[in-house]
């Protein structure tokens, strides 16, 4: 799976490399369709609504995205990984229903 984090305006953190790689290897078990995976983390200097997690999955060929605001980069780091795999089951039962 091909990995790639930007960062705007803030300095990655130990604990969100490691909220990453977690979900990373969770999704290399349940997600095996996932062959790219793009993380945007944007302080909240530059965005009105807090700071800003963008994550794009191309999954099957198509693209899954989540996109979440919150007061601390770890939250929404948190709620933005969680939507995507929300957003990755959700594809998947709807591309196996007959």
């Amino acid at each position: 799976m091909n990995i790639d984090i930007q960062t705007e305006h803030v300095a990655m953190q130990p604990e969100w490399r490691h909220m990453i790689d977690t979900w990373v290897e969770r999704c290399r078990r349940y997600h095996p369709e996932v062959v790219c995976l793009d993380l945007n983390l944007r302080h909240g200097d530059t965005c009105r609504q807090g700071d800003e997690v963008d994550v794009v999955a191309l999954a099957g060929g198509r693209n899954v995205r989540a996109v979440r605001h919150a007061e601390g980069m770890a939250a929404a780091l948190h709620e933005a990984l969680d939507t995507l795999e929300h957003e990755l089951l959700v594809r998947e039962a709807v591309e196996r229903r007959p």
